[in-house]
């Protein structure tokens, strides 16, 4: 078997940053609207969990990462730390106790919008309901599939410290 030779990318293309800062809005929206349907304080709480975590990334994952002040794959996140935020050691990245929490945060958002609308439609089911968790299925289908696209050209890869990159076993 051939090895694979990956381009890592100093900048990411503009198409995969468009497509990607389309992407996260949208699951957003939609999450947002599925968690509507449990009330006011399911869509706000999530949001402000959601904006903290957000800022959490670009205060202790963002800093540390290559694309620091730089076009990532995960769209603006990269230039938005430069605006408010100094740069931390890049050897950090993935070791360092804020990193790891921010880990955490990450990964306790992610489910929260489908656990929603698991109990919207347990709760009260229409079609309307459905509908949105489908599509907030969709999207975080379309999520899955993309990752490996983005993940496995960028820098942090290539440096083996983000847990996110498939290694080089799994392309």
């Amino acid at each position: 078997m051939r090895a694979v030779q990956l381009e890592y990318y100093e900048n990411y293309p503009s198409s995969l940053v468009a497509s990607n800062l389309l992407s996260v809005p949208a699951g957003l929206a939609v999450g947002l609207m599925v968690l509507a349907q449990l009330g006011t304080w399911a869509w706000v709480g999530y949001l402000a969990f959601w904006l903290l975590t957000m800022a959490s990334v670009l205060a202790f994952a963002c800093t540390r990462c290559y694309y620091y002040g730089k076009t990532c794959g995960a769209a603006p996140f990269g230039k938005l730390a430069a605006l408010f935020f100094k740069k931390r050691a890049e050897e950090e990245f993935g070791v360092a106790t804020s990193y790891k929490a921010t880990t955490l945060l990450l990964l306790a958002s992610f489910p929260l919008p489908i656990l929603g609308g698991i109990a919207s439609l347990i709760v009260g089911f229409s079609l309307y309901r459905l509908l949105l968790f489908l599509v907030l299925i969709g999207l975080t289908a379309i999520g899955f599939v993309r990752r490996p696209r983005l993940c496995s050209h960028c820098k942090q890869a290539e440096s083996g410290r983000c847990m996110m990159a498939p290694r080089r076993s799994d392309i």
